[in-house]
């Protein structure tokens, strides 16, 4: 697992910590510390003998955990989601995957939307099956809640609008399928460069994962004109 801005590491901390040492850097009981690991929360300890022992990593993972239980109130199941999402993709999807938790209930007119599969059928005036064919092309974006039914957002509401007024224009389902097919090539080559350029910087200013957070929201919405003005210029030049 990659280490988080959360905590710099010190060439003076030892690599190697008993619990009891652990709890005492991280300021946090023993117990809890083991209630997380049966959690499924922390990577498994080193076992020296009989005796566990942890690394840097704890400390940056149990940081993590730390802020988004106490800062995001975020349950310990959606934490550990994104501790999932950390250490088989990296921090910067763990950024990107903490963003769109935030953006999934859209607001309209003051109410958040959150909508069942039949319900965004009606909204958008399509068959339910139309919509699991969307889904299937993955131009709409589902996400399961914590008793696991699959809801959908206000911005799926506006891309079912997006794509029936495209195909009474004359356009077919493929544009959409391409669209999302060069945007996913790109986010690839965002992420990269994210790592490359912007995390080491950040880690160096000892931002929290917040404050993280916030700057890739900046970023992306400067990435979001871009796109959209070249997008503009391209389509009149070509």
């Amino acid at each position: 697992m990659r280490k988080s801005a959360l905590i710099q590491s010190d060439v003076e901390q030892p690599s190697m910590l008993r619990i009891d040492e652990l709890a005492q850097q991280v300021g946090m009981p023993s117990r809890t510390i083991r209630f997380y690991n049966t959690q499924g929360l922390l990577p498994p300890p080193v076992m020296k003998g009989r005796t566990a022992y942890y690394t840097q990593e704890h400390l940056v993972v149990l940081g993590i955990i730390r802020e988004l239980k106490e800062h995001q109130n975020l349950s310990l199941e959606a934490i550990k989601r994104l501790l999932e999402v950390r250490a088989q993709q990296g921090d910067v999807q763990m950024h990107m995957a903490l963003k769109q938790r935030h953006l999934k209930s859209l607001t309209v007119g003051g109410t958040q939307v959150h909508l069942a599969q039949e319900e965004l059928a009606r909204q958008g005036e399509v068959t339910v099956a139309r919509i699991n064919e969307l889904v299937e092309l993955g131009l709409l974006f589902p996400f399961e809640d914590e008793q696991g039914e699959r809801l959908f957002t206000g911005d799926d509401v506006l891309l079912l609008q997006l794509y029936r007024h495209l195909e009474e224009l004359g356009l077919p389902l493929a544009l959409p399928s391409l669209i999302r097919f060069q945007l996913k090539q790109l986010t690839r080559s965002e992420v990269a460069a994210y790592e490359q350029h912007l995390l080491p910087r950040w880690r160096e200013e000892g931002l929290t994962l917040e404050q993280q957070t916030e700057r890739f929201e900046e970023v992306m919405a400067l990435s979001d004109t871009l796109i959209s003005l070249l997008h503009r210029k391209l389509l009149y030049q070509g």
